[in-house]
């Protein structure tokens, strides 16, 4: 994942926070409960807004990383010479 991908998987997360956390809020108002509901639904939401995260974005990403294959480089020789 470059930046601009970790600035969106972000910005959708917290986004997701937000709409919950007014969805909680505004069903909390019809029962009086509006700091009750708030906090659910941003709690709500974070939880969800992780999964849509890790969905769209870790996975793939995790997904491409698999498929490079770096098995057929030859490892690393020391230099004898580099004796400090």
């Amino acid at each position: 994942m470059n930046g601009s991908g970790a600035l969106a998987a972000g910005w959708l997360l917290v986004l997701t926070t937000v709409a919950f956390a007014t969805a909680g809020v505004l069903l909390g108002g019809l029962v009086d409960v509006r700091l009750i509901g708030g906090l659910a639904g941003g709690v709500l939401g974070t939880v969800i807004g992780f999964v849509l995260v890790w969905r769209r974005y870790v996975l793939p990403a995790n997904e491409e990383d698999a498929r490079r294959d770096y098995s057929d480089l030859r490892p690393y020789e020391e230099d004898e010479d580099d004796d400090w």
